[in-house]
């Protein structure tokens, strides 16, 4: 009984100090372990979506694996209004291993725009968290969390149209020029595409339609004159104009201005 009773505690005590080294061990590992949010990175093709990349760099160096790790980013507006999310799972990353990857958004410019038609003409600010949690050593569960902004540039911020001039064109009709002018402030993508503009009049009669093709690089000035033929009877002191975007990122339309 009493050999018993010895081997109980011998076995006792190792198991403690098995423990008791495991959780060191895994707690010195943890703290080298090494992670980083990358910068946020925006990418664009032609007719594509916009995808916003968040990578993750991730140095295991310790002891252990580290499991079920799980990267959420959420996307929010100057208001901290949900814009859109998604997330990465990561079953395992060994130790003694280096691993990256990135969780990527991506933005359908058309229901975006449709969604807050606001983006297009004035810049803002997107709010970005970023949440992640792992199991290390398949015991210790860990969180962490992030927050970090993205500028966003409005493709078509200050647009605007000039004072109206006409000019005769023969005995019924007048030919309209319009001044246009706007700025891509959007570092992530040209304004390639077409802008069609309609005028009416102040008793909401259509007068005419013009249209002009746009190539307009990130970070540049657009400055044109789109010209629409009218009728001489159709014309009044003031009216509308409804200009319609056709690009190959977005489309977007009726922008109503008022004239006169």
């Amino acid at each position: 009984m009493k050999h018993a009773v010895r081997a109980l505690g011998w076995a006792t005590k190792i198991f403690w100090v098995l423990i008791i080294a495991f959780t060191g061990t895994a707690i010195y590992s943890a703290l080298n372990l090494r992670m980083n949010l990358g910068e946020p990175q925006v990418f664009s093709s032609s007719n594509g979506p916009l995808v916003l990349s968040f990578p993750l760099f991730i140095n295991n160096t310790g002891y252990y694996d580290l499991s079920e790790l799980n990267a959420t980013v959420y996307l929010m507006d100057d208001n901290n209004s949900f814009v859109s999310a998604s997330a990465t799972f990561v079953p395992l990353v060994p130790r003694g291993s280096v691993f990256s990857t990135a969780t990527n958004i991506s933005l359908d410019m058309d229901d975006f725009i449709q969604g807050a038609p606001g983006y297009l003409f004035n810049d803002t600010v997107f709010n970005v968290d970023t949440s992640l949690s792992l199991r290390y050593a398949y015991a210790f569960a860990f969180e962490f969390s992030q927050n970090t902004t993205i500028d966003w540039g409005a493709p078509l911020c200050d647009f605007s149209a000039g004072q109206i001039s006409y000019q005769p064109h023969n005995s019924t009709h007048q030919k309209a020029t319009i001044p246009l002018s706007f700025e891509n402030h959007s570092p992530f993508f040209g304004v390639t595409g077409t802008i069609r503009l309609e005028m009416y009049n102040e008793m909401n009669d259509f007068m005419g339609s013009g249209t002009l093709f746009v190539d307009v690089a990130p970070h540049s000035t657009y400055e044109n004159r789109v010209e629409a033929f009218v009728e001489s009877s159709t014309l009044t002191g003031s009216g509308m104009l409804c200009c319609y975007f056709d690009t190959s990122m977005f489309s977007f339309g009726p922008l109503v201005m008022s004239y006169g």
